[in-house]
């Protein structure tokens, strides 16, 4: 039975997919340190170039929201 390679493979299968949600399961962050880790950050801290990316992001965020194309946005407001 062990000499059946489909045997081993599903076997393996097994163990490597336990062992990946065991970790999973393990290494899960609670709301407790999610926010511990958003207040530990601050905007202050930020580089430029940090700043650049959240300023995007929150863009992306606006644009995302309404129905009107991104690049058209910037020019009506």
């Amino acid at each position: 039975m062990l000499s059946n390679p489909y045997f081993k493979s599903v076997l393996w299968l097994i163990g490597f997919g336990g062992m990946g949600y065991g970790l999973m399961v393990l290494t899960e962050p609670n709301v407790d340190k999610l926010e511990r880790i958003k207040a530990s950050v601050s905007s202050t801290k930020l580089s430029a170039d940090e700043q650049r990316k959240a300023l995007f992001m929150k863009k992306l965020q606006e644009a995302s929201t309404t129905s009107a194309p991104i690049y058209r946005s910037s020019s009506e407001k």
